[in-house]
């Protein structure tokens, strides 16, 4: 597995790599969720065969923090900085969490060299951080691990200062590749889904074609609650985009 560095601008962003391009299997990029570093993709990373990206936004794990410019549009351009640097074609993008919403924002401009899109546990809209969600996120402790450990306070309030909400849920139906999404169904989780019965029909109406996986035993946090499936899933999805 390769560690290294890679600047956007004045940004430097870190990115693992595991695997090499080939012809023949389709790449993953892995988006991750608001706090997570590029680390928190490692289970991924290891086991799923072929070539495998991740990397961290700005402002968490070994990436820079810029004072400011934490909206919708310069967290793509980590996105589109990260898929240049590492010349991904027919790749298959999986965002989870608020990841999930930066890979739609992503799939939706950029469909030509996609070959799929897997959207973990999260509704359709880049959501703004208010006060209240940044005095949240500040102070939660995941795993006995605080969320600080992972991303920088600058960034969290960069996203309260930088992020608008933006709903792509009108704009689903213009995706023409193979989508799954992933599905905490744990009503009694302590961390519960993001997915209402309300939201799957929107994505259902949107996307016809859509394959929709449900994990019984997770709610939001499907990839630490129900890791094995989680990775087994993802691995079937890839095989059938051969």
């Amino acid at each position: 597995m390769k560690s290294y560095f890679i600047a956007n601008g004045a940004v430097m962003l870190h990115i693992l790599e595991n695997g090499v391009i080939s012809e023949n299997t389709p790449s993953l990029l892995i988006i991750n969720g608001l706090w997570e570093s590029a680390e928190r993709a490692i289970p991924l990373l290891s086991e799923i065969p072929g070539h495998v990206v991740t990397f961290s936004f700005r402002g968490r794990g070994l990436s820079s923090t810029p004072k400011s410019n934490y909206n919708l549009e310069n967290h793509l351009s980590d996105i589109e900085a990260v898929i240049s640097y590492c010349g991904l074609k027919n790749y298959c993008v999986l965002g989870f969490s608020r990841g999930a919403v930066y890979a739609i924002g992503w799939s939706l401009s950029n469909q030509k060299d996609m070959c799929g899109l897997i959207l973990v546990d999260q509704a359709p809209i880049h959501r703004s951080v208010g006060k209240e969600a940044l005095d949240f996120w500040s102070k939660l402790v995941y795993l006995q691990v605080p969320i600080l450990n992972y991303m920088r306070l600058e960034a969290l309030q960069g996203l309260e200062n930088d992020a608008d909400e933006v709903d792509f849920s009108e704009r689903l139906s213009k995706l023409r590749i193979p989508v799954a999404l992933f599905v905490g169904r744990n009503a009694v989780a302590k961390i519960p889904s993001d997915i209402s019965e309300e939201t799957l029909k929107i994505y259902k109406e949107s996307i016809p074609e859509l394959n929709v996986i449900e994990f019984q035993y997770s709610g939001h946090m499907i990839p630490d609650e129900e890791q094995q499936k989680y990775i087994e899933e993802v691995g079937l999805f890839l095989q059938k985009l051969i």
